[in-house]
């Protein structure tokens, strides 16, 4: 029986966790896994790109949202109706000013595509912890196959037909959680996070229903359970990337949330100013205005 072809593109942390997913599958024995990377010392295919994209059944995208539309563009030639492919990044492409189903519609239509979306911290997933993700997809065929390559594995998934919905959901979660870091090192503790939370909750909501998109999906495993875990994880890039902020008054590495902001405001337009908390994250992200200050006042007027 001639073995799956599963190409990881990204050998990043998200990466490697998906390999380590794959390997403890039930039918890991049935698939010919390649992984690639741009930096040659991650590359442990020693392919290139295209090679490795050749004749896969399923393709991981375990890359940045800024890097994604060059990838498909340098895969495209290869792609086709027999290859599915599974985008993990939570952003907007900066270039192109789509989300990744959007970005995925135009570069890679001649496949089938899905989003993994949901609380899949890497460093849980390689300690064997367990991991939870929305697969979303137009087909639930498609579904159904990207299922049975976690088999047995610590990776629980359910299915959302919404895809953009789930796109701009994880976006919003990546925006939102940049704030906490920034809270975090303003010396604010677990109450004033707490109902900021709930601000951002509410926010996502708003945002999700002037865009009329499917508000229940802020509620959910890519939405809520996704924003929980990453504001409040030390390993979560986005905070780390508010508190650098904060503390320096720059930042020295990108973030999803970093990204994506400016199309995201660029979506709402004037809608933008219905959310304070946004507001607050533009001021700072998009303005340069010093977090210390800008916090301050935002907590002196709730």
């Amino acid at each position: 029986m001639q073995k799956l072809k599963i190409t990881i593109v990204g050998n990043g942390k998200i990466g490697q966790a998906i390999f380590h997913l794959l390997r403890s599958s039930k039918i890991y024995k049935s698939l010919k896994i390649e992984i690639y990377d741009k930096d040659p010392i991650k590359n442990r295919s020693e392919k290139s790109l295209i090679e490795c994209a050749q004749g896969a059944d399923f393709i991981f995208l375990c890359i940045p949202s800024w890097v994604e539309e060059e990838a498909l563009l340098e895969m495209k030639a290869v792609l086709n109706k027999h290859t599915t492919l599974i985008a993990l990044s939570k952003g907007i492409n900066v270039s192109a000013r789509k989300s990744m189903d959007e970005l995925l519609e135009k570069d890679a239509k001649d496949s089938k595509y899905a989003l993994l979306s949901g609380p899949m911290f890497a460093f849980e997933i390689i300690e064997n912890k367990m991991s939870y993700a929305v697969l979303a997809s137009k087909d639930k065929k498609v579904y159904k196959k990207i299922s049975e390559l976690f088999s047995k594995t610590n990776l629980r998934l359910e299915y959302e037909h919404d895809v953009h919905s789930v796109a701009i959901a994880a976006v919003l979660k990546n925006v939102y959680t940049t704030i906490f870091g920034m809270i975090e090192s303003y010396g604010e503790k677990k109450n004033t996070r707490g109902y900021l939370a709930s601000v951002a909750i509410k926010e996502m909501h708003g945002i999700m229903k002037i865009l009329k998109l499917n508000e229940k999906i802020v509620d959910g495993t890519a939405g809520m359970a996704d924003f929980i875990a990453t504001s409040e994880s030390e390993h979560s890039q986005n905070r780390k990337l508010g508190k650098e902020i904060f503390e320096k008054g720059i930042a020295t590495f990108k973030s999803e949330g970093l990204v994506s902001i400016s199309s995201l405001l660029k979506m709402l337009g004037k809608n933008s100013n219905k959310f304070p908390l946004l507001s607050l994250i533009e001021k700072i992200l998009v303005g340069k205005k010093n977090a210390k200050k800008e916090i301050g006042k935002f907590l002196k007027n709730i």
